[in-house]
C-alpha cells in the first residue's frame, strides 16, 4: 500500500508542477495604450491614452492568441489569472494616412509566480 501511495505522490508532484502558459495561475500582465493621431500631412494632431483598443495575448512565439480585451477609457488593460511563463501582448495600430507601415506593436513579457507585471505604455498611431 505504501508503494502505491509513494508512486501517486510522485506523479502528483510532477504533474502539478508542469503548468503551461495560460489561465489558471495567480499572476497578471497589465499596461496602457497610448495613441498618437496624425493628419494626412503627417502632423501630430493629438496624443493621449485611448480606450476601446483591442489588446491580444498569446504564449510567446504562438501567432494564435488565447484571449483579447478592449482597453478601458483610460487606456489600461490587465490580463489576470495567468500561469508563470513567457507571453506576447500586442495591439494593432490604425493609421491610414501614415507613410510608415505600422501593422502592430508586440511586447514580450516574462511573468513569474504570483507576479503582477506592469509593462507600461504600448504606443500606437491612429
Amino acid at each position: 500500500m505504501k508503494k502505491y501511495l509513494v508512486i501517486a505522490l510522485v506523479l502528483f508532484t510532477f504533474l502539478s508542477c508542469s503548468k503551461e502558459e495560460g489561465y489558471g495561475g495567480l499572476s497578471s500582465i497589465g499596461g496602457k495604450i497610448f495613441g498618437k493621431d496624425f493628419n494626412s500631412n503627417n502632423v501630430l494632431v493629438s496624443q493621449d491614452y485611448i480606450g476601446g483598443i483591442k489588446v491580444y495575448i498569446s504564449k510567446h512565439g504562438d501567432p494564435a492568441y488565447f484571449d483579447s480585451m478592449d482597453s478601458a477609457y483610460d487606456g489600461s488593460f490587465k490580463f489576470k489569472n495567468l500561469h508563470p511563463g513567457s507571453y506576447d501582448v500586442w495591439v494593432f495600430g490604425d493609421c491610414d494616412s501614415c507613410v510608415w507601415d505600422q501593422v502592430y506593436k508586440l511586447v514580450n513579457v516574462q511573468v513569474g509566480k504570483k507576479e503582477d507585471k506592469f509593462i507600461g505604455d504600448i504606443e500606437i498611431t491612429f
